[in-house]
């Protein structure tokens, strides 16, 4: 596995920490800007966000030129204060109409859930996972409570796509307002075996940046797409902890996605809950 995970224990959860490997001869792990790397291996500053920026429009394009594609999502979220624990959740995603099929393999094993713009009133249709699989599947307005009891982001914002869109939003926003501390780009990183430019952006306040301490993205070098991003969130006042205990313990969000494959041919049958594949009653 190209990604090393080190982890410590704070009061409810194990939070894992995701070093992104760095590919140079010695084969050493790295953070993006650590004083040993090599110069031309890095970018600093404002240009860093903006070049990361530049790959994140280019990576959207390239996403945009292509009808479909299926991915595994692994992901851990703050929700309602308490981290979760980890999902691994298989990813259909069509764009016109905006069509997702979700199914859980880690974490609530067994739901699912499609959503489907413009059907179903703007509902989606989901049944949970475990023995409440044999309830029957219901519609649920995306933004409920139930159906954010474990989610911070609605379906209706799923896939690739809109993940850039949220980033790029951000990023924007901070360039307008010069709201973080530094911006470090090293083109010369590897995440599950595909080399990536790994951009670490720390903010300068809680005042100029109320959501995001840290962010940590990896893009691949070929799609421009993110292939993993973490998210830190500022600590608790009073809070003294070394850099890395800060990271371990403020970390709000952790997204992974692998095994992307790219024009599938997915048909409505996909989204549909009478496939017979899927285990909707």
């Amino acid at each position: 596995d190209s990604v090393a995970s080190n982890s410590v224990v704070t009061e409810k959860v194990v939070i894992p920490l995701e070093i992104p490997e760095r590919s140079d001869h010695n084969e050493r792990l790295a953070m993006p800007g650590n004083d040993g790397l090599e110069d031309n291996d890095i970018e600093s500053g404002e240009n860093a966000l903006r070049r990361k920026v530049q790959l994140l429009k280019k990576g959207k394009r390239f996403l945009q030129d292509i009808v479909d594609y299926t991915f595994k999502l692994q992901k851990r979220e703050v929700v309602k204060g308490e981290l979760l624990d980890e999902q691994t959740i298989l990813v259909k995603c069509r764009h016109h109409p905006f069509s997702v099929y979700l199914e859980w393999l880690a974490g609530d094993v067994g739901r699912e859930v499609i959503y489907v713009a413009g059907k179903n009133h703007g509902n989606m249709i989901a049944h949970d996972g475990g023995w409440k699989a044999r309830i029957p599947a219901f519609l649920l307005s995306p933004d409920s409570m139930l159906a954010m009891r474990d989610a911070r982001y609605p379906v209706t914002t799923a896939g690739i796509v809109n993940f850039i869109d949220t980033m790029l939003d951000v990023h924007e926003r901070d360039l307008k307002s010069l709201n973080f501390a530094s911006c470090k780009l090293d083109t010369n990183c590897q995440f599950n075996g595909r080399s990536c430019h790994a951009i670490t952006t720390e903010y300068k306040s809680a005042l100029q940046s109320s959501e995001y301490r840290k962010s940590i993205t990896l893009i691949d070098h070929e799609w421009n797409i993110p292939l993993h991003s973490q998210h830190f969130e500022w600590p608790r006042s009073g809070t003294t902890l070394t850099a890395e205990e800060l990271d371990q313990a403020t970390l709000i969000e952790s997204y992974s996605f692998t095994e992307i494959n790219f024009d599938r041919h997915l048909t409505n049958e996909d989204f549909d809950r009478k496939n017979p594949a899927y285990r909707f009653r």
